[in-house]
């Protein structure tokens, strides 16, 4: 038996029926793949989203062989000799606890999947550094618009202390730093609004990288799941939130089906979720994408009243 790395576009057609006879797909995030062999014939075959490892998958009749434990600690030695201090792996419940056993620590498990890092105080680390709040809003602010904007104030209106968290996976087209700088000077002015980074926690690699994607699937709306429920079991009652806000969404069906996780799930943990229609301009919704797409044609004119001051600087100033 040996270790292999497989090309993901030459060989598709061959992983693909791997994983469907496994009952699983490959995971829409994955930039690194690989398997253990035996000859030609792949036993199981396992990779990399960002810091996370996800797609695991071990042929029905070598169960038991310790493949699984083989591939984990392969791909955990890769990605710490890559500098992470943290990795994540997402699993079948029924194998976390293989993967306690082999040192990482669980954070959350729904019926589809379960979520453990290699950090005993990772998800402590991430938590102590969010301020508290009765309120909270995610987004990912692609870039930051007059629609998120009125998003948060119309929260931040009914709320003693909003949190706005800012997704930190750099698959947008705004980097993440940057996004989260314009969210900041765009909510600058509003006294009860914090504004933080989501780190590896939130609609990330790790929780949901399928959100980037903007395909439906199975496994998109059980990661969404997966992160709806971290969010509600560690991040809501670590805060003190009882209600997380988010935009109403005629356009994309990620993101509704994101919602639908939320709606479904928060409030059995006791956190209220509330729908904002979104700001109309010209009788159309305020997107990112409708800024992106003027952006990308020069339309400077158009985008002054879809944006905060902040946001129109940095769009003149960089290229998309």
């Amino acid at each position: 038996m040996e270790i292999r790395t497989l090309d993901i576009a030459r060989d598709r057609a061959a992983i693909d029926a791997f994983y469907s006879r496994a009952g699983i797909r490959l995971d829409a995030g994955i930039t690194y793949l690989c398997g253990v062999f035996e000859g030609e014939m792949p036993l199981a075959l396992s990779g990399v989203a960002g810091d996370a490892i996800r797609s695991l998958a071990v042929a029905d009749s070598f169960q038991g062989e310790g493949l699984l434990p083989m591939l984990v600690t392969y791909l955990y030695k890769k990605l710490k000799n890559e500098g992470l201090d943290n990795v994540f792996v997402v699993t079948k419940p029924a194998y976390a606890p293989l993967f306690a056993s082999l040192c990482f620590y669980e954070r959350v498990k729904t019926d589809d999947a379960a979520l453990l890092e290699s950090r005993r105080d990772g998800l402590q680390r991430f938590l102590a550094d969010l301020p508290k709040a009765d309120g909270a809003i995610v987004m990912n602010a692609d870039p930051f618009t007059n629609g998120h904007r009125y998003l948060v104030e119309t929260a931040a209106a009914s709320c003693r202390h909003l949190l706005v968290i800012v997704l930190s996976k750099d698959a947008a087209h705004v980097p993440a730093e940057a996004r989260l700088m314009l969210v900041r000077q765009g909510c600058a002015g509003l006294p009860n609004v914090s504004v933080c980074p989501g780190g590896a926690y939130v609609i990330s690699s790790a929780t949901f990288p399928d959100y980037f994607f903007k395909n439906k699937t199975d496994a998109a709306s059980a990661h969404a799941r997966l992160d709806a429920t971290l969010f509600a079991e560690q991040i809501a009652p670590a805060c003190g939130i009882s209600t997380r806000f988010v935009g109403e969404e005629p356009l994309d069906p990620m993101t509704a089906a994101y919602n639908e996780a939320l709606l479904a799930i928060l409030p059995e943990h006791g956190v209220s979720v509330r729908v904002i229609p979104r700001k109309l301009f010209c009788g159309e919704p305020i997107s990112a994408s409708r800024v992106r797409a003027l952006w990308q044609a020069g339309d400077y004119a158009s985008i002054v009243p879809l944006v905060p001051a902040t946001t129109l600087t940095y769009i003149r100033e960089h290229t998309l």
